[in-house]
């Protein structure tokens, strides 16, 4: 009996100690790994989002501008500019003055296929089907492909350049 009450009296060995610590090590450092992987995913798509928010209020303010009644709708260009998100989630024009302010720089392409004017047809492509193509019955007319392309770096995530793109047709 007195032998048996040694023994659960011993405590616990260091040897007993530092497995379970390394055992714990192991699980705080997966736990962080899954955090850290998360954080970065969540940023990405925002940042996607983000993207595809502006590429959607071009479109929208491509296709609110239209043809204006014009047959061939040559107020609708090709054109590429910059947009700045800061972190505070504000959209500009231009790149923040202060230096303590970061944001991050969108490019916007908007690309314009015209049917009528076959200098903006890449090696004179019409697609599929062809914006070429008559609009009712054999009435000719006139339907501009319009593509908006959003692109950004993720500097120390990915080595290549995102992207979004969103695409529409319209016709005066």
């Amino acid at each position: 009996m007195a032998a048996m009450k040694q023994r659960a009296s011993r405590g616990v060995t260091l040897l007993e100690v530092m497995a379970t610590m390394a055992v714990m090590l192991v699980g705080v450092a997966a736990a962080m790994t899954v955090v850290s992987q998360t954080t970065r995913s969540n940023r990405r798509t925002l940042t996607a989002n983000q993207a595809q928010i502006i590429a959607e209020q071009e479109l929208e303010n491509i296709l609110q501008l239209g043809c204006q009644g014009s047959p061939t709708c040559e107020v609708v260009q090709s054109r590429s500019f910059d947009m700045y998100q800061t972190s505070e989630g504000l959209l500009r024009n231009t790149p923040p003055t202060d230096p303590k302010v970061i944001a991050r720089k969108y490019t916007v392409d908007v690309d314009v296929d015209n049917s009528k004017a076959s200098a903006t047809l890449e090696e004179g492509k019409v697609g599929e089907p062809a914006i070429n193509r008559n609009l009712v019955g054999t009435t000719a007319g006139t339907v501009v492909n319009v593509r908006v392309s959003v692109s950004w770096d993720e500097p120390g995530v990915r080595a290549d350049r995102q992207m979004v793109v969103l695409q529409s047709r319209m016709a005066p």
